[in-house]
């Protein structure tokens, strides 16, 4: 971990207990994440040099910065400690651009209530793995992630949309021989701490077709899981460009299972605007539901977010504005429910490490890219 750094009180300064109570609840974030900082058998550093890992410290530096360094040195140390395991020179640079986030965000609709939840996500390359493994830790639904249905607005939002089984997941991925129209991998891993589930899911990725203006591309998403059996989901997406600053998106996907009551459907129309500076709103019409279920039309209606950088490349906020008529009995009126709800995100990783090449967040992170070499 980072040596602490002395905190000097100044006339409007609350004192240290802010920051400690945000170390405690870090290193205790940490410790959760079974991500072994402290006592991994990293490479250690000259005396009087840095750690590899370890980033430069500042006495004023705010807590956003701390905190985003304190997971990115966290992930770098367990990066080499797991890379380690497998022998072979420590890959500095490789455990250097491990990156994820952190969202946490409360929501109310008239259908659900209040909403809480908190995502963290980690990933990072073992280069001692012939470059081609990849591990991920982090907290998800765990349905959503397994069955490939991570359905957000393509700016990440972490608001739900389906039933939400958040759980702690990780394994290792491996990133199978791929082409520029074909991408595929494979995921092994392990959800829950209290009871934990094994699953395998592996992931195809096929652009069908594409020009200047124009994408389709169609995946399938075969997965089994120790408790929910096997399944299959199968999507297409349609992107067409209007203007440099317009996207419209759209996309169609199904899951059928051992679980699944026929075919668990979405339909969805999605357009994005840029609005520059790190700015973005999308505006979605949707319906999804179940096909064999007893109200096989669940819900459909619109959405919109806004995403707004509340500290530029360091910290995210979402607003989410929505109506939707939503129905899970039949015997029952539909009637319309509004929904409301906020958001924070903290990026972590491979842009911002000094010694990591510069990168952009993608614009669409809701489908994650396979590991590769």
């Amino acid at each position: 971990m980072r040596r602490p750094v002395a905190h000097e009180a100044g006339p409007n300064d609350p004192g240290p207990t802010a920051r400690h109570l945000a170390r405690r609840a870090l290193a205790l974030l940490s410790l959760c994440c079974c991500l072994p900082a402290a006592g991994a058998e990293t490479p250690d550093a000259p005396p009087g040099l840095l750690h590899p890992c370890q980033l430069p410290t500042s006495e004023d530096e705010p807590l956003v910065d701390e905190t985003q360094a304190l997971l990115e040195e966290t992930g770098c140390r367990a990066a080499l400690w797991l890379d380690g395991l497998f022998g072979g020179e420590a890959q500095i640079r490789s455990a250097q651009r491990t990156s994820g986030y952190v969202e946490s965000s409360v929501s109310y609709t008239q259908f659900d209530g209040f909403d809480t939840r908190t995502r963290l996500r980690v990933r990072f390359d073992l280069p001692n793995l012939k470059e081609r493994v990849s591990a991920f830790f982090g907290r998800d639904d765990e349905d959503d992630f397994i069955r490939d249905r991570t359905e957000a607005f393509g700016l990440r939002s972490q608001f739900p949309t389906l039933a939400d089984r958040d759980e702690w997941l990780a394994g290792l991925g491996y990133g199978l021989p791929s082409s520029e129209r074909l991408q595929a991998d494979v995921k092994v891993g392990a959800a829950s701490l209290r009871e934990p589930r094994a699953f395998v899911r592996m992931r195809l990725h096929y652009n069908a077709w594409s020009d200047y203006q124009n994408l389709v591309y169609v995946r399938a998403t075969p997965f089994w899981q120790t408790r929910d059996g096997v399944g299959l989901t199968l999507g297409v997406d349609y992107n067409h460009v209007l203007t440099p600053s317009l996207l419209l998106r759209v996309t169609e996907v199904g899951t059928i299972s051992d679980i699944t009551q026929g075919v668990d459907w979405l339909s969805a129309v999605i357009l994005y605007q840029n609005l520059r500076d790190e700015r973005a709103i999308a505006y979605q019409l949707f319906a999804r539901g179940e096909t064999d279920a007893p109200e096989p039309l669940f819900e459909y209606g619109g959405r919109t977010i806004y995403r707004q950088p509340l500290i530029p490349a360091k910290l995210y906020g979402e607003l989410v504005l929505g109506y939707s008529w939503p129905r899970d009995d039949p015997a029952v009126k539909r009637e319309g429910s509004y929904e409301i709800g906020f958001g924070l995100e903290l990026p972590f990783g491979r842009g911002t490490h000094p010694a990591a090449p510069a990168a952009t967040p993608p614009a669409d992170r809701s489908a994650e890219p396979p590991p590769g070499p």
